[in-house]
């Protein structure tokens, strides 16, 4: 029951990852979550109010953190950022596993060392990182709640920073040593480096110490939580 001049809380919307599948592998490249929202709700505009776009945003990415897992077991790869949803038929053995998030395609020119192509020997395709903020953020539905926060519009670029530049972040997290960062964590690891880092302190390292504070801002522009 709604309470007369009070906002109904933020529900999560059961999105059907069977036709988010449908829909992503009938098409020729990538949708935009703009788009994909029209073609799952059938509206043609979005909510004006941030707390129901971010339910909305919400929803969709969880249903899609799903999505993953499933289209995984059919031998497909779900990429996700926030321009570029796209899906397609991971490469059989021996294939180049290079994607292209601009096409949703794979590179799939013979690999001999059965990841990359000579000219992809760089990381890249469907490679998770051994822990994704993203997927836990997404997974939990009581994240939901921060739709009603003052820090969601942070919170927001944290996720589209780490989608964009998730090399970086994945760089500067090995260089913390921090498998499950948060805050908090992200806080004191830094205070502990610099102790040991700072050119002033005995032992020091002037070159390790800039990488700290690069990896520092890094983390603290993705990690708001």
């Amino acid at each position: 029951m709604t309470v007369p001049g009070k906002r109904p809380p933020l529900r999560l919307i059961p999105f059907d990852t069977s036709k988010i599948f449908n829909i992503l592998v009938s098409r020729q490249g990538p949708l935009m979550e703009l788009d994909l929202l029209r073609l799952l709700t059938g509206r043609r505009f979005m909510p004006q109010g941030r707390e129901r776009l971010f339910e909305l945003h919400f929803s969709l990415y969880h249903a899609l953190y799903r999505l993953k897992y499933e289209a995984g077991e059919k031998g497909f790869y779900l990429h996700l950022d926030p321009a570029r949803i796209g899906i397609a038929r991971t490469p059989g053995a021996g294939s180049c596993r290079h994607y292209f998030p601009e096409s949703a395609s794979f590179c799939r020119l013979p690999a001999e060392d059965g990841a990359c192509c000579a000219g992809h020997r760089e990381p890249g395709g469907p490679g998770e990182p051994s822990f994704d903020p993203l997927l836990e953020f997404y997974s939990n539905e009581e994240n939901l709640s921060f739709g009603t926060t003052r820090i969601l519009g942070r919170l927001i670029d944290g996720v589209i920073i780490y989608a964009l530049k998730r090399g970086e972040v994945e760089r500067a997290l090995r260089f913390f040593g921090l498998p499950r960062p948060t805050l908090k964590n992200v806080k004191k690891k830094y205070h502990e480096l610099a102790r040991a880092y700072h050119p002033d302190l005995n032992g020091g390292d002037d070159a390790l110490m800039k990488e700290l504070n690069h990896s520092y801002q890094v983390l603290m522009e993705v990690f708001v939580i």
